[in-house]
């Protein structure tokens, strides 16, 4: 509700329904147990609806969306001038988020659970069901980072998405529909999440999946569940499911993209985390009440330029947060050749320069001058049917103090050569793990052949300054 409305500006439709809004609420609240978390045992099922993880008292799934209605409820609240209810939902939602990210987070396994049992105790498995919470970043950031390193590992995540939990798991079953199969949702999901959390590598391979997936059997029909092992749909799915194909549209649109409407505010958001391996981004008909805006996003080695052009009445403002590398600086910013200001916001993996500006009837054009930007590419494919996963996984991402140093942490199979691509490798001096090939376009991963392993881990250190090295 809070979706459409935002986006339609549609007020009118919530005071329709708030009587049916606050029944629902009436009805979460009523599965609170003592500690204000919404139950799933007695009342319903969350997402599991059966197998060997049930049964819980309440999933991370559950208690993640159970906060986030506290949120938008205050909004629509809030939309409809009732000021006191939308200020206790919003202190209702901080509470509730605090509870969430203390509640299901082990210290001791450094992850977010994936449930509490009947005795309120964590169920200490990583799940893909904690990326809906961080769909609408309600997972502390550090916490999280933690998560998605367990989740962007091979045991979690295939050639085709992402299973819902590890093939480690004793109550794993590579067919099991709710204990070890591949749901395209969950692969949107997944991609949505990392993308929020500036993990861009394993979110890109998660949607491009999904999107691959699209052009086997009839095109544009996307399975509902896959095997966790093979390459291949299980007996028991839909031949075309539309939330699998919506988790082809909300990871590029959400994810990827960065795109979000506010018509009350009369504003866009455009935070896009774009491949490294893409010069260019052309979007149009993104419509914000009565404005249609659309707007071309071009990067070179030195200079992002966004070119946005806006038709139809009314005002409307644009904020731009395009992604770049913690190594990078950004000199200056101009639109239309004049000065404006830039706020920089580091993250672990990057950070964004957010511009933030009126857009006027005529042309508007950005351009911002950016120095030592990095970035790493990498374009998985889809296995042959019936084959098991074969490709590279980025595990993690961490940068040293002074940003000379990047370590990745990557799993490929034994005895495989993969490759990355690399956006402006002049800066590099030498890395370990892995071999710059002769252009310096490219570096080549090899992995061990010495091990009986469907995947095995390997460091590779990128360090900065001086001449192009490498050694094996």
């Amino acid at each position: 509700m809070n979706d459409y409305v935002v986006h339609s500006g549609d007020a009118d439709f919530v005071k329709a329904k708030w009587d049916s809004l606050w029944k629902a609420y009436q009805f979460l609240k009523s599965t609170y147990d003592t500690q204000n978390l919404p139950q799933n045992f007695g009342i319903g099922h969350g997402w599991v609806e059966g197998g060997p993880l049930l049964p819980v008292k309440t999933e991370l799934y559950q208690s993640g969306l159970g906060a986030q209605a506290l949120h938008d409820l205050g909004n629509l609240a809030h939309l409809l001038g009732k000021e006191d209810v939308s200020k206790e939902f919003g202190q209702d939602f901080a509470s509730h988020k605090a509870l969430v990210n203390q509640a299901f987070w082990s210290a001791e396994k450094s992850l977010f659970s994936f449930a509490l049992d009947r005795n309120n105790q964590r169920v200490e498995t990583p799940s893909v069901l904690a990326t809906v919470p961080m769909w609408f970043g309600l997972l502390d950031e550090a916490k999280s980072e933690a998560t998605i390193n367990l989740l962007a590992d091979s045991d979690h995540q295939t050639d085709w998405g992402m299973r819902i939990i590890s093939s480690r798991d004793p109550k794993y079953n590579p067919g099991g529909y709710h204990f070890g199969s591949v749901w395209p949702l969950f692969t949107g999901w997944a991609a949505v999440g990392e993308y929020h959390y500036h993990r861009a590598l394993p979110a890109y391979s998660n949607l491009r999946a999904n999107a691959l997936l699209a052009w086997e059997g009839s095109l544009g029909h996307v399975t509902e569940v896959l095997s966790g092992d093979y390459h291949q749909s299980l007996s028991t799915s839909s031949p075309h499911q539309v939330w699998s194909a919506a988790m082809v549209v909300s990871p590029m649109l959400r994810g990827m993209l960065g795109l979000g409407v506010d018509v009350f505010r009369h504003q866009a958001v455009f935070a896009p985390h774009v491949p490294y391996g893409w010069s260019w981004v052309h979007l149009s008909n993104l419509r914000v009440e009565n404005c249609l805006l659309d707007l071309l996003y071009r990067r070179s080695a030195d200079t992002i330029v966004l070119e946005v052009k806006r038709s139809g009445a009314g005002s409307c403002t644009l904020e731009f947060s395009p992604s770049i590398s913690l190594r990078a600086t950004v000199s200056g910013t101009e639109i239309n050749g004049r000065p404006v200001p830039v706020h920089l916001e580091k993250n672990a993996t990057d950070q964004h320069a957010t511009v933030r500006f009126p857009l006027s009837g005529g042309p508007n054009s950005l351009r911002m001058r950016v120095h030592n930007d990095f970035g790493l590419a990498y374009s998985p494919e889809l296995p042959a049917l019936a084959s098991a996963s074969q490709g590279l996984r980025v595990v993690s991402e961490s940068w040293s103090p002074k940003m000379d140093a990047l370590t990745l942490d990557v799993a490929g199979r034994p005895g495989q050569v993969y490759e990355l691509g690399l956006w402006n490798p002049e800066q590099i001096g030498s890395v370990d793990g892995a071999v710059l090939d002769k252009s310096g376009a490219r570096v080549r991963i090899q992995f061990s052949a010495a091990t009986d392993q469907e995947y095995t881990h390997s460091k590779v250190v990128f360090h900065f300054g001086g001449k192009h090295g490498g050694t094996p």
